[in-house]
């Protein structure tokens, strides 16, 4: 995580990104992740049912009501001349299918090409996700207890996705819109720290741009001028470690590489995430998340590997060493254990309960909405052809 990333495929000539991508012979575009044609092709496939519907249930209604269960000879001619325009909508979805299906624009496809050729450069893969991969306030749908849970939820579309090793960042995309969408860095600690969360304040429009619900009894006040630049929380009684990871220099460091990032400590996680979402084919969001990793990043390791929670048996200072002490005496290697954070200091408080529902109102929509596309004219039209049947 020290050496600085290779961007130069975010400026090199078209034609040499274009010989490179095509030793690849793939798309940087995973298959799994829908794109707006897409939807557009399931929207129009809707209206053909409806229309289905509409017109079957209409000539359905002709037989029943006003040829007294018989099929007259202008119900055929409303069949036929239905049947036709179904025929040519048919052939339209056909159409816009094969659209759907087709590659993005040499602009989008250039774009995507630079961004993957970066990412494999510097030893990053692409893996979009149909969710968030990790925990954090922003991504969390679980129950509360007064403390949110560590379960991601389904409601982010995580694309475009580059991990490395204990590394991950991207965008994700707010498919509920319940907060927008964010860019985002994760990386992994060797060892876990209290819940911390610094709220940045240049990021902020109207108010700041977390969810609601945060207990402001945590907002703790640090040294120096670094309240002007973020709003730090912390588990009540965990000031002290607090002040203990956010030591001048890490402090001087998250002002000077990730201003306009809101970051959260989570267990052995730290994340950072802003908005809106990043475009990845240029070259700012890759030099901050470069900025971070070489500079920020390693000072955040070694406070996760010194830090101890006092509050845990055999963590503090006396136990430790006592410990230490009777691996010599045995003339045997001392090793540190894992280490662990009180059960007080691992989650903030948030006021709000309502969040967990977001998960749950967010799917019960989405099968609403594919009822309304699918089955309700699908119904109908099955309803109209029997009535056709029947008539004599």
């Amino acid at each position: 995580m020290t050496e600085s990333m290779d961007l130069r495929w975010l400026t090199a000539p078209e034609h040499e990104v274009a010989s490179a991508i095509a030793e690849e012979r793939r798309s940087a575009r995973s298959k799994g992740v829908p794109t707006g044609r897409r939807v557009v092709f399931h929207l129009y496939f809707s209206l053909v049912l409806w229309y289905l519907a509409i017109a079957l249930v209409s000539v359905g209604v002709s037989v029943d009501e006003y040829h007294d269960s018989r099929v007259e000879a202008d119900d055929v001619i409303g069949l036929v001349v239905a049947a036709l325009i179904l025929v040519g909508l048919l052939v339209g979805a056909w159409f816009l299918l094969r659209w759907s299906q087709r590659p993005p624009s040499p602009k989008a496809r250039l774009a995507e090409w630079r961004r993957h050729l970066t990412a494999a450069e510097n030893g990053f893969t692409e893996e979009p996700k149909s969710r968030a991969m990790f925990s954090s306030l922003i991504t969390t749908t679980g129950k509360y207890h007064n403390a949110f849970v560590s379960t991601p939820g389904p409601q982010f579309l995580s694309d475009p996705r580059f991990v490395r090793d204990e590394v991950e960042f991207g965008n994700l995309l707010d498919e509920v819109k319940r907060s927008g969408d964010w860019h985002y860095l994760v990386v992994r600690l060797p060892a876990p720290l209290p819940h911390l969360l610094l709220d940045a304040t240049r990021n902020d429009t109207v108010r700041s741009d977390l969810p609601p619900g945060l207990d402001r009894g945590g907002l703790i006040s640090l040294e120096g001028d670094f309240d002007r630049w973020f709003r730090v929380y912390a588990p009540s009684g965990y000031g002290v470690d607090a002040r203990y990871v956010l030591t001048p220099d890490v402090m001087s460091s998250l002002i000077s590489t990730a201003a306009y990032y809101n970051v959260e400590i989570l267990d052995d996680r730290v994340v950072f995430f802003s908005k809106p979402a990043a475009d990845f084919a240029y070259p700012a969001p890759w030099i901050a998340v470069d900025a971070i990793l070489t500079d920020l990043v390693p000072r955040l390791v070694r406070k996760a590997e010194r830090y101890r929670d006092e509050r845990v048996v055999g963590q503090d200072a006396e136990s430790v060493l006592d410990a230490a002490r009777k691996a010599m005496e045995a003339e045997q290697q001392w090793t540190k254990g894992r280490t662990v954070v009180s059960e007080d200091g691992r989650r903030l408080r948030v006021r709000a309960r309502f969040h967990a529902l977001w998960g749950v109102v967010g799917a019960a929509t989405w099968l609403i909405t594919r009822t309304l596309l699918y089955f309700i004219p699908a119904a109908f039209a099955f309803a109209g052809f029997m009535s056709v049947v029947d008539g004599r």
